[in-house]
C-alpha cells in the first residue's frame, strides 16, 4: 500500500441526525451495506480484501483477513491497513462514533482514522477503536479492547488493551 495522506478526524451528526440521508447517501449506505455482508463470510480471504476495498478500507499487500472481521459499517475510508497484516477472525474496527443527541454536552460525535502499521496481527475477536494508530511489527492478544494508540513491537492485551511484552522478530 503507498503511503498516503490519512483523513483527518471530523465531527460528524448525532445519531438521529444521521437518519434524514438524501439519496445518495442511502445508496452509499446499502451497497457498503451488500458489501460488507458479503465479505464477512466469505470464505476466500482474497475475495474479502477485494470486497473491503471497494467499500473504500485501504489494505496493503500480502494482507490477511479473517472471516466475520466487521470495518466501520458507515466510514470504511477511515481504516488503512498497510502490508503484510493480519487480522483475525470476529475482529472489529469501527472508526467512528455517533451518539444519541442527548449526549452532546458529554459525548462528542466524531469519525476517526484507524491506521494499522506494517506486519501488525490482530487476534481473534479484538476490537479497534475510533483514532487508535497500531505500530509495526505489534501483536493484539484475543479478546482485547485497543482505545489508545499502541506503539511499535509491543505485544497488548486486556480490556483496555495495555502493553505486557515486546515483539523481537528473527533475523
Amino acid at each position: 500500500m503507498d503511503k498516503e495522506k490519512y483523513l483527518e478526524t471530523k465531527i460528524i451528526p448525532y445519531y438521529e441526525e444521521t437518519q434524514k440521508r438524501t439519496i445518495f447517501q442511502k445508496i452509499r449506505k446499502i451497497k457498503n451495506t451488500f458489501l460488507l455482508l458479503l465479505a464477512y463470510a466469505c470464505p476466500s480471504s482474497k475475495i474479502r480484501i477485494f470486497l473491503h476495498r471497494q467499500r473504500g478500507v485501504k489494505i496493503g499487500k500480502g494482507c490477511y483477513i479473517g472471516m466475520f472481521v466487521f470495518f466501520d459499517n458507515l466510514y470504511p475510508e477511515y481504516i488503512y491497513i498497510e502490508d503484510e497484516v493480519s487480522i483475525n477472525t470476529g475482529s472489529m474496527l469501527i472508526a467512528h462514533f455517533n451518539p444519541m443527541k442527548r449526549y452532546k454536552n458529554t459525548l462528542e460525535a466524531k469519525v476517526s482514522p484507524i491506521i494499522i502499521k506494517e506486519g501488525v496481527i490482530i487476534s481473534v475477536k479484538s476490537i479497534i477503536l475510533p483514532g487508535v494508530t497500531i505500530g509495526e511489527n505489534s501483536i493484539i492478544s484475543a479478546g482485547s479492547v485497543v482505545s489508545d494508540n499502541i506503539g511499535s513491537n509491543l505485544l497488548v492485551r486486556g480490556n483496555p488493551a495495555k502493553p505486557i511484552g515486546r515483539v523481537k522478530l528473527k533475523n
